[in-house]
C-alpha cells in the first residue's frame, strides 16, 4: 500500500454511499464508492483498494457472495460487511469467509474508522512479513 488508502465502498443505498465516502475522505482517505456489486466487479483495477466496505443486501450479488468471487479471482481486499438485518447465520458465514469485520447499521462512524483503521493495520504488517 502506497499513499493515501483507497477503501472501496459498495452499497445499493445512496445516502449510505455518500455518507461513508464523506467519513472516510474526512479521515484522509480516499473512498471510491459503487452502487452494486456488479459495478464494483466490472471497475477496472478493483485489485488496487486497500480495504472494501460493504453491505450484505443488495439488489443483484450480495456482499457476502461479492467477497467470494474476489477470493475466487485472487484478489481479496480486507473486508468490512455491513448489514442491518444481522443473523447468527450471516455471522457465521462471514466468519468462515474471512470477513474481517462484521457490523450492524446503522454504523457508528469512529467504530467503522476504528474497523477500517485496524484492517489497514493488519494488512500492513502483512506485508511487511513478506
Amino acid at each position: 500500500m502506497s499513499g493515501l488508502p483507497t477503501i472501496a465502498i459498495v452499497d445499493d443505498d445512496p445516502g449510505i454511499l455518500r455518507s461513508i465516502d464523506s467519513l472516510i475522505r474526512s479521515a484522509g482517505m480516499t473512498g471510491t464508492v459503487f452502487d452494486c456489486a456488479e459495478a464494483f466487479l466490472e471497475a477496472s483495477g478493483h485489485s488496487h483498494f486497500d480495504c472494501l466496505v460493504t453491505d450484505v443486501h443488495m439488489s443483484g450479488i450480495s456482499g457476502l457472495d461479492l467477497r467470494e468471487e474476489l477470493i475466487r479471482r485472487g484478489s481479496p481486499p480486507p473486508t468490512i460487511i455491513m448489514t442491518a438485518f444481522p443473523t447468527p447465520a450471516l455471522r457465521e458465514r462471514a466468519q468462515r469467509d474471512g470477513i474481517g469485520a462484521f457490523l450492524t447499521k446503522p454504523v457508528d462512524p469512529d467504530e467503522l474508522l476504528a474497523t477500517i483503521t485496524a484492517a489497514l493495520s493488519a494488512t500492513r504488517t502483512t506485508e511487511t512479513m513478506l
